[in-house]
């Protein structure tokens, strides 16, 4: 628990902060709806923060700390043995960087040296990057389908319970989601046009990644320059510019990040062998494992536990087979999980047919980072905290369907509309309220929309 002192001093630095960020929005960003992403950055970061300060008083109780702390601390710990060796301390920090993690704990242990072990301040600036995250997704369903999707992506990404409550601890969740959303909007962007202000974002998120989860940073690579090709329409030139430009840019972060000997245990890691150890040891030291007669280590093994880590993966905990508390806690947010799944089937369906040289990027990236957290996964409780790497591009696909049914609804209604009150369609934007003939999303993204189509 956080004393008074250090709980004022991380309150006001960052209320300061998120002034400014809210400002930024409102005046300084280009956004296309300044109050209404205003008024959803307030809430968000609001009841984020409340929860991390109820996380932080109740902490120093066992029960609370098993159920909910988990690894908050074993990053204050790690983070604050940093600090105590940047201040000049001989300690061994035990810390390696040839995989997962280590960013988070250079994170905190910078936060450590400079502010004291300030736990609840590390809480809050993950609220914050929670928060960020929410507007960036707000761009890829903006960018991608129009206002309305947007809206209904941020939130969903802003007050789903799983969202909530990693960036309410010390965890490396909120900086992962982040780092892969802004790497996203920045391959659209550069699919779109040239652009070194999205090139560098897209640098810093790929080291970013290869230091808190560095396998990821290989899903986005794959997502970014294997659908390069398939982007834009146009001359040659400008699009072989900005292709090398993303290779580049991936090249560099990778360079900068990943030593030889690094890259060696990576490659080691990021194996059907090492994937079949992982689900194993989460199997034995967790309390809900499942598939456990499956071996991954061979392709026709893989095949076989796919189906059943694909459904523990996007489904778990399953309400008829709750064992503890946690999963107590998560029933409300599993059943409109599973009520929102029509509206996913629907919007990814659409998406595909009519938008699939748009979405291809998210759709590679989603798909491929699926299919291997099924294979990896072992027990209930990792499978539920993996899926949030996923999610917010579900909650695009989601907030498509959910757009798509209620103007096919509202479109149904015209068509049955009295004689004496006819319904007259009119072109999108006319302030008439009025859908279109065409298809149910208007073009409200970049003007080399239609050209990529």
């Amino acid at each position: 628990m956080t004393d008074l002192l250090d709980s004022l001093v991380a309150l006001l630095l960052v209320g300061l902060l998120n002034a400014l960020i809210i400002a930024a929005v409102n005046t300084r960003l280009r956004v296309a709806e300044p109050a209404f992403l205003s008024r959803v950055y307030v809430a968000t970061f609001l009841l984020r923060a409340a929860m991390a300060v109820a996380l932080n008083a109740l902490a120093s109780d066992s029960a609370v700390a098993v159920t909910f702390w988990g690894d908050s601390g074993t990053y204050d710990a790690a983070g604050h043995l940093v600090a105590r060796r940047w201040h000049g301390e001989a300690v061994n920090t035990g810390l390696t960087e040839a995989l997962s993690g280590y960013g988070f704990v250079y994170y905190v242990g910078a936060i450590y040296f400079v502010f004291g072990r300030n736990q609840l301040l590390v809480q809050l600036l993950n609220v914050t990057i929670g928060s960020l995250t929410v507007l960036v997704v707000y761009a890829i369903g903006r960018r991608l389908f129009g206002t309305e999707v947007a809206r209904w992506s941020a939130l969903f990404m802003a007050f789903f319970p799983q969202m909530l409550f990693w960036s309410a601890g010390m965890y490396k969740d909120p900086a992962v989601l982040l780092c892969i959303a802004v790497s996203m909007f920045a391959v659209l962007r550069l699919r779109d046009a040239f652009s070194p202000g999205m090139a560098a974002l897209l640098g810093l998120a790929a080291v970013g990644l290869l230091s808190l989860r560095f396998y990821i940073f290989y899903f986005v690579a794959l997502a970014a320059l294997g659908t390069f090709v398939f982007g834009r329409r146009g001359p040659i030139v400008p699009r072989l510019a900005s292709y090398g430009l993303v290779l580049a840019v991936l090249v560099g972060a990778f360079t900068f990040a990943v030593k030889r000997e690094t890259l060696e245990m990576q490659r080691a890691f990021m194996t059907l062998d090492q994937m079949q150890v992982t689900r194993t040891d989460q199997a034995m030291w967790g309390k809900s494992a499942y598939g456990t007669q499956y071996d991954v280590s061979t392709l026709g093994g893989a095949l076989q536990a796919l189906p059943i880590g694909l459904a523990y993966l996007l489904f778990a905990p399953f309400p008829w087979a709750i064992t503890s508390v946690r999963q107590l806690l998560v029933l409300p947010e599993t059943l409109v999980w599973y009520a929102l799944m029509p509206a996913f089937v629907w919007g990814l369906t659409y998406s595909v047919r009519q938008r699939f040289r748009d979405v291809l990027p998210i759709l590679v990236f989603t798909v491929t980072l699926t299919v291997a957290y099924a294979l990896m996964q072992g027990n209930v409780g990792t499978a539920y905290r993996q899926r949030t790497q996923v999610t917010m591009f579900f909650f695009v696909f989601m907030a498509v369907g959910i757009v798509q049914g209620r103007r096919r609804v509202a479109r149904d209604d015209s068509d049955y509309a009295p004689p004496s009150a006819p319904v007259t369609a009119r072109p999108a934007g006319d302030g008439s309220g009025a859908i279109p003939d065409r298809d149910f999303i208007a073009d409200e993204v970049s003007p080399n929309a239609a050209a990529r189509r």
